[in-house]
């Protein structure tokens, strides 16, 4: 079974660019490839997502009167 690479950009000139996981501002002008290729770059680096799951607040809107 093979693993696929890790998504990597290649500039014109042909070089192979490091993606910061701090992020950069072209990769957003990729659009969802980008965003792909910088959260990996997160997640490889180690850093938390900023995504979290959190509860819902309740939906009993009346006041505690206790």
């Amino acid at each position: 079974m093979t693993t696929p690479d890790k998504p990597k950009l290649i500039s014109p000139n042909g070089e192979t660019m490091d993606i910061p996981p701090e992020g950069a501002l072209g990769l957003l002008a990729l659009g969802h490839v980008g965003l792909q290729i910088w959260r990996q770059a997160r997640k490889d680096a180690g850093e938390p997502s900023h995504w979290k799951k959190t509860e819902p607040e309740s939906d009993n809107k009346e006041p505690n009167n206790d």
